[in-house]
């Protein structure tokens, strides 16, 4: 017997699927609202207008250190989350297709298992945490740096005050203002 033989008279006991497209997706600024004004009200004892937040670095825009902007972001993290409208249900469209994968600044402030664990029990659909290291079909972020820094083929900007002046120089950067406009892109893939 020789081995086109042998090959063709075994079968395989497992059923190999093919590999769903992968979406990266970031969590705050995406899927959950920022409330930079709320926090440093009750952080700073401030009141700013929303497009004050000029930068995504708010030790710049704030003229602090990068400490007490980590310690005020504790309770960003830990609270209870209020989602940017349409981003679960939309995301459980997209998890019926794709791979979704988190990139979230979160895993600093939380570890990666107490992220797992807020995901889960905030019903956030997703099917792994990485650190935007693999390759993947679209990635969803609203930091221009994070989109830069990954092997995406299509990479969406969601906008918010603190990017608006990305001037997107490589033109590789697909500016959406919603969820329906995410939806749009991700269909218009399939």
């Amino acid at each position: 017997m020789n081995f086109n033989e042998i090959t063709q008279t075994i079968e395989c006991p497992y059923k190999l699927e093919p590999r769903k497209p992968r979406f990266l997706l970031d969590i705050d600024g995406v899927v959950v609202k920022y409330d930079f004004v709320g926090l440093v009200k009750r952080y700073f004892g401030i009141d700013i207008e929303p497009k004050a937040i000029f930068a995504y670095n708010l030790a710049d825009v704030l003229g602090v250190s990068s400490k007490e902007i980590d310690d005020m972001f504790q309770e960003q993290v830990w609270g209870k989350p209020v989602f940017i409208d349409n981003a679960l249900d939309t995301l459980n469209e997209i998890s019926k297709i794709y791979e979704i994968i988190i990139y979230s600044n979160r895993i600093k402030y939380m570890g990666e298992f107490e992220l797992v664990k807020w995901l889960i029990d905030n019903q956030i659909p997703f099917e792994g945490v990485d650190y935007g290291q693999s390759e993947y079909d679209f990635h969803v972020d609203d930091r221009p740096e994070k989109l830069e820094d990954t092997n995406s083929s299509i990479k969406l900007l969601y906008t918010q005050p603190w990017n608006v002046g990305c001037l997107n120089v490589k033109n590789n950067l697909i500016r959406v203002n919603n969820w329906q406009e995410v939806i749009e892109y991700v269909q218009s893939y399939i």
